[in-house]
């Protein structure tokens, strides 16, 4: 026998089990071996997600978390398998779910207040009943309806006419903690009789279902346009009123008039009950958990490098124009105005430049502005629109209409289609154009580490040498043809945001062996697959610390561009488009503004 089987829950054994909630079992997940766990009501995250019929939601010793587990893979604590499935496995994380559960047995406290906070116990009735009702919109007839075809057990569910007179939604029975030790419930076996309905049965139910279609259908045709009505209000004038049906409830009113005014009174009444009683649940099911937005990092301006500080830097004598202050931007004028650069910066938060004037920046109101005070222009703003925005729009570079003697350096990340239109209209306008985009961080900004990709016109390029040694360790010059330094910075991106992916992935399929992560990070510092870039992100998808050095909605607009920029050549890129979706998701999760490594949370679900 394999050890795949011995470790299964679902045997050939014919015995049936009925469980309740608080029953202790063991619970075999996927890819898991068999585990502690109770049998509990679900918790509203879960009563979201699709799962199948014969399932229990189950809270796991340990890690004490939820999840839906098929009953075949479900087993009473206490049995004769216990001894076995108490030894298959003695990983740490094992051992301290089976403390865990014989802590429960000793005082249950503590995880019942627990289970119920998580499933919010206190705010609404947490059945899979309730989920169902509020989801597929039943109203009281269609629960009166599923009452007829039940063999006539009624059961009490929230809407039903037991509570038109409640203006309160249920509060659910919440059961107190046993008083004798938990582990000795066992559930009961069901027998095999009890698990099959006759076919009297089934054709009873269907029989009732169908009377009570047709009869409102008979319902709705009473209208005070037809026959029925007119015949219905000769016997109000008469004084023989028919009993009045609400078209919601099914429920018939002697004591209700034929008004027209009475009914619609009665029947907003109920329909505004029926929206105090859903309220609740519909509005915590909405419920989403908030993600803290990383601070933003103020720039130190008295502190410089040893790197930089070491660098020969020889100041060029021209003035330098900068649009954008965000978190490269701001840190590149930094190294610029600390290495004797005279600078003139324009920012769409005018806040932003308040540090910079107070080290010798000047600060100008319009891009046009800054165009008409220096004789070289960077730009660094977020993506494609915004570069494209600052050139052609109100109060724009292009605004100044000649451009003799100026240079525009365009270090947006942009694709290479908006790169070459930037140029043209450059050019319309007598000036020089010059794409040079950066590869790095925010940190390798700081050092003066990042890589300089450069093409366009080539005397620009030279003149801003003083610029590029100081934020740069190494700079390329990739030719006249405007748009290749674009295409080379995108591959360059595609291969770090696969990377990333993998990486996150990898230590998640650890996370889940209980392996340590930083034992994995320095073993995998030692082969010869180890990169700076991935030791720095793994150190921080192992601490957790997602403080932005590139921001993860950056990285996935740069897949973006590659993806864009590969349909246009029918180019296919199936792995770059996984690792797009694997990004888009992480940013529906609210990690956006974190750093990119933050993709580890979306690989650990």
């Amino acid at each position: 026998m394999s050890k795949n089987k011995k470790l299964s829950l679902s045997g050939d054994s014919t015995e049936k089990f009925i469980y309740k909630p608080k029953d202790l079992i063991w619970a075999k997940m996927k890819g898991f071996t068999p585990w502690p766990g109770m049998i509990v009501e679900p918790p509203l995250d879960l009563l979201g997600q699709q799962h199948r019929a014969n399932t229990k939601c189950v809270f796991f010793f340990g890690s004490r978390n939820f999840a839906w587990i098929e009953e075949h893979n479900i087993k009473p604590f206490e049995g004769p398998w216990k001894e076995e499935l108490a030894k298959v496995s003695k990983p740490a994380a094992f051992r301290q779910a089976m403390a865990d559960i014989d802590k429960y047995i000793d005082n249950p406290a503590e995880i019942d207040g627990q289970i119920n906070e998580s499933c919010g116990m206190s705010n609404h009735a947490a059945t899979e009943a309730d989920f169902d009702k509020i989801r597929d919109g039943l109203d009281s007839e269609e629960t009166a309806d599923a009452a007829d075809g039940n063999n006539g057990i009624v059961p009490h569910v929230v809407g039903s006419p037991d509570d038109a007179e409640s203006t309160e939604p249920p509060s659910p029975v919440v059961p107190s903690p046993p008083a004798r030790s938990p582990a000795k419930r066992t559930p009961k076996a069901k027998s095999s009789a009890a698990l099959t309905v006759s076919s009297k049965q089934v054709s009873k139910a269907a029989s009732a279902k169908a009377a009570a279609q047709k009869k409102r259908r008979i319902s709705s045709q009473h209208t005070p346009g037809n026959a029925s009505s007119a015949k219905r209000g000769r016997r109000a004038a008469s004084g023989d009123a028919e009993p009045y049906t609400s078209p919601s409830t099914g429920d018939y009113d002697c004591a209700s008039s034929s008004s027209l005014t009475t009914r619609a009174r009665i029947e907003s009444e109920a329909f505004l009950g029926s929206l105090t009683k859903r309220a609740p649940n519909a509005i915590a099911l909405l419920d989403r958990p908030v993600v803290t937005r990383p601070e933003a990092q103020a720039i130190d301006m008295n502190t410089r490098s040893m790197t930089l500080a070491e660098r020969d830097i020889v100041p060029s004598d021209q003035t330098f124009g900068f649009l954008g202050l965000g978190m490269m931007g701001s840190t590149i004028v930094k190294d610029l105005i600390l290495t004797g650069h005279k600078v003139v910066v324009w920012n769409r938060t005018i806040d932003k430049c308040t540090p910079f004037v107070d080290v010798g920046a000047e600060v100008k109101d319009t891009p046009m502005d800054v165009v008409e005070a220096s004789d070289v222009i960077f730009c660094c703003v977020s993506d494609p629109k915004g570069a494209k925005d600052l050139v052609f729009g109100n109060c724009g570079v292009l605004q100044l209409k000649d451009l003799r003697n100026k240079a525009y350096v365009e270090m947006s990340t942009i694709d290479p289609d908006t790169s070459l239109d930037i140029g043209e209209g450059i050019k319309q306008c007598n000036g020089r154009y010059l794409e040079a985009q950066i590869h790095g961080s925010r940190q390798e900004a700081a050092d003066g580490m990042l890589i300089i990709l450069a093409g366009g016109d080539r005397s620009v390029f030279e003149e801003c040498h003083s610029c590029f040694k100081t934020i740069a360790k190494n700079t390329f010059f990739l030719g006249t043809d405007i748009g290749n330094a674009c295409k080379v910075n995108l591959i360059l991106q595609t291969i770090q945001g696969v990377s990333l992916v993998g990486l996150a992935e990898a230590l998640a399929l650890a996370d889940r062996f209980s392996i340590s992560l930083n034992d994995i990070i320095d073993i995998f510092d030692l082969t010869s697959m180890k990169s700076p870039l991935l030791l720095a992100k793994g150190k921080e998808m192992a601490k957790g610390d997602f403080n932005p050095q590139q921001p993860l909605s950056h990285m996935q607009r740069d897949l973006r561009l590659v993806l864009n920029m590969a349909e246009n050549l029918d180019q296919s890129m199936p792995v770059t488009s996984i690792t797009n979706e694997v990004f888009k998701h992480t940013k529906r999760l609210g990690y956006s503004e974190h750093d990119s490594s933050a993709v580890f949370v979306r690989s650990r679900f």
